[in-house]
């Protein structure tokens, strides 16, 4: 063959190959491409599986969510990131429509704890199990999937691995459905296999502790009220605003004792009801309603109702308690008792979520010489005098205003009033005039008598007394009390 024809060829055979080179090579990018794909769906489905577990972790440890923030693509919204109290941020895709299989933690109806679980397109969901055939906590180990000879394969120890199905797709199903933060009290996660994963937010665990320091305040301010009835001595020294955000939200009371209590002001809240209320025997046990349910007595652990009025039993402390079910649930201790607070479904005591309303007291009323608590249970109402308030009463126990009937007689009418003064020890002078006569005995510390002797004769409205109480100090307090004798 000459030179030539040698030429011609060469250069056909370089045209030949290069015209076949173009689309082999477009093949091999496509085939990278595709790889590549399968890749980035493996990393994710891994960056899922990491994110799923510590959620089931933060469900298990009773953790809540702090902040959410959103993840864009321009103006579409691809993800989240989650931040938690206690375990570190996670972030989570939204999902999308695909064909490769499912790997999800999935919560087991017998024990309520969650486990690692596989479906293949649109089959039944398999337990991932061990070697020795135990199924895996989705709080213990963590999958790993990865892509080998075309195949999707998963291990939980980089040893054994189990060949989930052909990696013939490149939009895989990921495991976040969709995510609802439209609820300021609770995060809901929905998963691609249908399950809805909430967890509650810390603000609303921060709600939840002021309502239960409210509930705790009244339960402790009608224990204190209690004994206080009992000690006719005692007295309101001071009241002090409580404020809240630069509102008045109630009152710490504090006693001549140097005991407070405090009691709020709510006109509804969150929250159940704890309060002392009268049996038919005439005594006050603990009792609590929740919204619009039945009143339930607070009962010991043998069952008993629990007096309210006795100094050895303190008053019940109310708490929240995280259920299985991710909700909050009121609980009430009492002594070494702890339970939740039921109401009543048919014939049966249900736990109760938190979601309804109710009041804490009925009444209270702040005057400038008595506070006035009407409890929930209206038959029980305590009137708490201020320091330097002076209360007249009649021997059988009715309070003297600014009035007194008394009647004409030979000898004359008598009457013996009582009174109390308090605050420090009260020096009293008593003034009588229109034939009527006052003398006055101490019985005790801010205690003593007052005795009006009436003339024979006398016209209704024509006797007065006057008892001067001064109360010592740097600055001494006069509290004056006018009597006008009627017939």
């Amino acid at each position: 063959m000459n030179r030539f024809i040698r030429s011609i060829l060469a250069a056909a055979t370089a045209l030949l190959l290069t015209g076949c080179a173009d689309p082999y090579y477009q093949r091999l990018d496509e085939l990278q491409e595709r790889v590549d794909a399968l890749q980035e769906l493996c990393d994710q489905i891994n960056k899922d599986l990491s994110s799923l577990q510590a959620l089931v972790k933060a469900i298990d440890s009773k953790d809540m969510i702090t902040g959410i923030t959103e993840i864009r693509s321009g103006s579409v919204v691809t993800g989240y990131r989650i931040n938690f109290v206690q375990h570190e941020s996670i972030t989570i895709t939204n999902g999308k429509d695909g064909a490769s299989p499912l790997v999800s933690s999935r919560q087991n109806p017998d024990d309520k704890n969650y486990y690692w679980a596989i479906r293949y397109g649109d089959g039944d969901w398999e337990w991932l199990r061990a070697a020795d055939g135990t199924m895996m906590l989705s709080i213990g180990i963590l999958p790993y999937v990865t892509i080998r000879d075309g195949y999707f394969y998963l291990t939980f120890d980089g040893v054994e691995w189990t060949q989930l199905g052909k990696a013939d797709g490149v939009d895989g199903d990921q495991m976040f459905s969709a995510i609802d933060v439209s609820n300021p009290d609770y995060v809901s996660i929905k998963l691609t296999d249908g399950q809805i994963l909430r967890i509650p937010t810390y603000n609303r665990y921060l709600a939840l502790v002021k309502e239960v320091n409210a509930i705790n305040d009244d339960a402790d301010a009608q224990f204190q009220l209690l004994h206080e009835a009992i000690d006719s001595l005692l007295y309101i020294k001071r009241i002090d605003p409580i404020l809240a955000d630069g509102d008045t939200v109630g009152q710490t009371v504090v006693l001549s004792d140097g005991r407070t209590f405090n009691i709020r002001d709510w006109a509804v809240s969150m929250a159940p009801s704890i309060f002392v209320k009268q049996e038919e025997d005439g005594k006050l046990y603990w009792a609590y309603s929740i919204g619009t349910n039945p009143v339930a007595w607070v009962l010991s652990r043998d069952g008993q109702k629990i007096p309210a009025a006795m100094e050895e039993t303190p008053a019940p402390v109310v708490s929240i308690t995280r259920g299985d079910d991710g909700q909050y649930y009121w609980t009430i201790t009492t002594g070494d008792k702890s339970e939740f607070l039921r109401y009543k479904v048919a014939d049966a005591w249900e736990p109760h979520a938190i979601d309804s309303v109710t009041r804490a007291f009925h009444d209270v009323r702040n005057y400038s010489d008595s506070l006035v608590v009407v409890l929930k249970d209206t038959t029980v109402r305590f009137v708490l005098p201020k320091q330097y308030t002076v209360v007249l009463t009649t021997a059988a126990g009715a309070v003297v205003d600014d009035t007194l009937q008394m009647r004409e007689r030979k000898d004359g009418d008598e009457a013996v009033l009582r009174y109390t003064a308090y605050g420090v020890d009260a020096s009293l002078s008593v003034l009588a005039q229109g034939g009527f006569k006052a003398t006055q005995a101490t019985t005790g510390p801010g205690t003593g008598t007052i005795r009006i002797k009436a003339p024979a004769k006398f016209a209704s409205g024509s006797g007065k007394v006057m008892a001067v109480f001064t109360f010592p100090g740097a600055s001494p307090v006069t509290v004056i009390k006018t009597i006008t004798i009627t017939k």
